[in-house]
């Protein structure tokens, strides 16, 4: 899929931004932006903003949203080392874990995937040193469903 033009808030519209569309809110469906702001997102797809036009709108969610190009991302996961296989699609689940202190957190439990999604595996990264003794590995990943 290629590039698509949409609206932000101005707050965040800045070039390598990534967020998830978790869809509208019932003010968006009266606005006559809403077409442009949440038309052609997909509800869970992470999107990073890769251009900012400068048109700024009122918007009686955001304040200000702004003119952006997004495209959809590519973040860094933790998986199971049996499916860190380049170009494998799977079922992804977010590692069952507690230790937010610890520096994999992050990749293990992604703050973007709200929902259940298949990832393809773009590039196996590294093993992460598990604390808990999981077998996992970093992955660069990207939505190609959500469930």
């Amino acid at each position: 899929m290629g590039n698509i033009i949409t609206l932000i808030s101005y707050l965040t519209a800045k070039e390598g931004f990534k967020f998830v569309f978790t869809g509208p809110t019932p003010e968006c469906l009266k606005c006559r932006f809403n077409y442009v702001c949440n038309g052609k997102l997909k509800v869970g797809q992470i999107y990073e903003v890769v251009k900012v036009y400068g048109i700024r709108n009122k918007c009686p969610i955001n304040e200000f949203v702004e003119t952006v190009e997004v495209r959809e991302a590519s973040i860094e996961v933790a998986v199971s080392r049996k499916v860190a296989i380049e170009d494998m699609i799977i079922s992804y689940n977010k590692v069952k874990c507690d230790l937010s202190n610890c520096s994999n957190y992050s990749r293990c439990v992604p703050q973007l995937i709200v929902r259940p999604v298949k990832l393809k595996v773009l590039k196996v990264l590294n093993s992460v040193n598990c604390p808990k003794k999981l077998e996992l590995s970093n992955a660069l990943v990207k939505i190609v469903e959500v469930l």
